[in-house]
């Protein structure tokens, strides 16, 4: 269900990119660590979902949340 939410947002909000998904803010966290692009942790719906700035930007204008 979560990644299903994932896609459709991306389509929805025409993200870049689809969120990679991640249970569990320490995964999603040490995703981030490795990456080439700086990218964001959000609270996706049920689970972590990390993206660029970019789209870290447009989910947050439309009420996501960063994850801290």
């Amino acid at each position: 269900m979560t990644i299903t939410a994932a896609k459709n947002t991306a389509t929805a909000l025409r993200l870049r990119y689809t969120p990679a998904v991640y249970a569990s803010l320490d995964l999603a966290r040490q995703s981030t660590a490795h990456a080439a692009q700086s990218q964001a942790v959000m609270l996706g719906e049920g689970a972590f979902w990390v993206v660029c700035m970019a789209d870290a930007a447009k989910l947050e204008a439309a009420g996501f949340e960063w994850a801290v």
